[in-house]
């Protein structure tokens, strides 16, 4: 391992065009956040870096434990992404061993998982596949948070999202989504009213490199049918802006 990570961390890359960084309150420069990810894959590793820079974070990518310890010796990172299982370790042991939160990304599947990592000590919990805009709203809540907790539900009228475990409700009875629609409903109401662009969903639901305006349009149209038969009314509060995108609102929900 040579030193260019170590320092990109501790000093950023002269290379690298950030977005600016915002100023606190109290007047001076927030110093940008340190964040390393720890990813076996280098085309996902190489993408996430991309993603958390545009964010302005001092961002250093890694493929294993035995490098990530080798790039904190000096200085622990504000935030951890990594892979749930790595050569000879976790991304929970990782963590305790850096000090810091962890963003865990898991392949497996089903809610069990999920809830085993967090009572475990994940700070939060990413299922492969996500997307890149979720990922990097989750970076923002844990850092701006300090690590002490992140949003687990989002809720707009009778209809609650909770993000960890992936689970739907409409007037507390359970909608069933495939995890594909569940990150575009996510897409569609962070915040909800805004139009999203078929691009922009691409981006925030789908895997990078994968997916097309036809695919958004093929799965904004199940995830419609899904809401209507929930309870949403026509549409299931997912309208088409002409050539602008997709937005959802509950303004025209039926009564209850």
């Amino acid at each position: 391992m040579t030193s260019s990570s170590r320092d990109l961390l501790q000093n950023g890359s002269p290379q690298v065009t950030t977005v600016a960084v915002p100023h606190q309150s109290g007047g001076g420069p927030k110093e940008p956040s340190r964040v390393l990810v720890v990813e076996p894959h280098p085309t996902l590793r190489t993408v996430l870096v991309q993603r958390l820079r545009q964010d302005g974070h001092l961002t250093a990518a890694v493929s294993n434990a035995a490098e990530a310890l080798e790039v904190c010796q000096d200085q622990s990172p504000d935030l951890l992404i990594s892979a749930e299982i790595l050569d000879h370790s976790s991304a929970l042991r990782l963590g305790q061993q850096l000090r810091c939160p962890v963003i865990v990304l898991t392949a497996r599947s089903g809610a069990e998982p999920v809830v085993g990592l967090l009572d475990e000590g994940a700070d939060d919990v990413l299922r492969k596949p996500f997307g890149l805009e979720e990922l990097a709203a989750r970076c923002r809540t844990l850092l701006r948070r300090g690590g002490t907790g992140l949003q687990e539900r989002v809720t707009v009228g009778p209809l609650e999202v909770h993000l960890l475990l992936r689970q739907v409700t409409l007037r507390e009875q359970p909608v069933e989504l495939s995890p594909r629609e569940f990150a575009l409903l996510c897409a569609l109401l962070m915040p909800p009213g805004m139009v999203r662009s078929r691009q922009d969903l691409l981006r925030m639901a789908w895997p990078p490199f994968s997916g097309g305006p036809r695919s958004v349009d093929t799965q904004v149209l199940t995830l419609r049918r899904k809401l209507e038969q929930a309870g949403l009314g026509e549409g299931g509060g997912i309208t088409t802006v002409r050539q602008q995108g997709y937005r959802f609102s509950l303004e025209h929900l039926p009564a209850a």
